[in-house]
C-alpha cells in the first residue's frame, strides 16, 4: 500500500472518530511528533527499522509520551501508526487530514508562489477573490520562488492558477510548436 492510500485511510479514521473541534489540535501534535522524528536520526531509525519489534517501539513511544504531553487522540493514532509500520507516511497523513478537515469546515489554503514577498493589501484582495471563486474561507500562504520571472502561481487544493511570466512563456512556446 503506498503512502497516499495509507494517508487517506488514517485521515478518514481521524475525521470519523474524533470531534471536529479536536482535529486541529491532533494535527498540530502530529506535526510536532513528525518534527521530532525528522530532527532525531536515532528515533527515526528506531520507529522505522525492522530490527525493533512492535513491543520495543511501543515501549519507546510510551517513554516519550509523558514528555510530549499529547492528547489521547494524537497518542492513539501515533501508537496505531507505529504498530502498523505506517509512521513513514506521517507527512502525507497530516496533509490529507488537514485537507479533509478544511473541506469539511469549508476552508481552503491558497499557496501563492511569487518572486518577491506579497504586499499585505494585495494578499487580502487575492484572498477575497479566491473566496468568491471557491465559496470557502481562504487562508493565503506566500512562498518565495525566485525562479519565477514575474507574476505568481496560486495553488488552491488541486487547482492551479498560473499567471507567472514563466508560465505564459511556456504556453506561448507550446502554441508556437503546434
Amino acid at each position: 500500500m503506498n503512502k497516499h492510500h495509507i494517508a487517506k485511510k488514517y485521515s478518514r479514521a481521524m475525521i470519523s472518530s474524533l470531534n471536529i473541534s479536536d482535529i486541529p489540535g491532533v494535527i498540530g501534535e502530529l506535526k510536532v511528533f513528525s518534527g521530532i522524528i525528522e530532527a532525531n536520526r536515532q528515533l527515526r531509525l528506531l520507529f522505522s527499522s525492522q530490527i525493533f519489534n512492535d513491543a520495543e517501539k511501543e515501549k519507546a513511544f510510551d517513554a516519550l509520551a509523558p514528555a510530549l504531553k499529547f492528547g489521547p487522540g494524537a497518542e492513539k493514532f501515533l501508537k496505531l501508526m507505529i504498530a502498523q509500520g505506517h509512521l513513514a507516511a506521517i507527512r502525507e497523513i497530516i496533509a490529507t487530514t488537514t485537507d479533509a478537515y478544511n473541506v469539511r469546515q469549508k476552508k481552503a489554503t491558497a499557496v501563492v508562489l511569487s518572486p518577491v514577498a506579497m504586499d499585505r493589501k494585495y494578499a487580502e484582495r487575492l484572498r477575497d477573490a479566491l473566496k468568491k471563486m471557491t465559496g470557502r474561507e481562504v487562508t493565503v500562504e506566500n512562498r518565495i520562488d525566485e525562479s519565477l520571472l514575474g507574476g505568481f502561481i496560486v495553488k488552491v487544493g488541486s487547482t492551479i492558477f498560473d499567471s507567472s511570466v514563466k508560465g505564459q512563456l511556456r504556453l506561448l512556446r507550446a502554441e508556437l510548436l503546434k
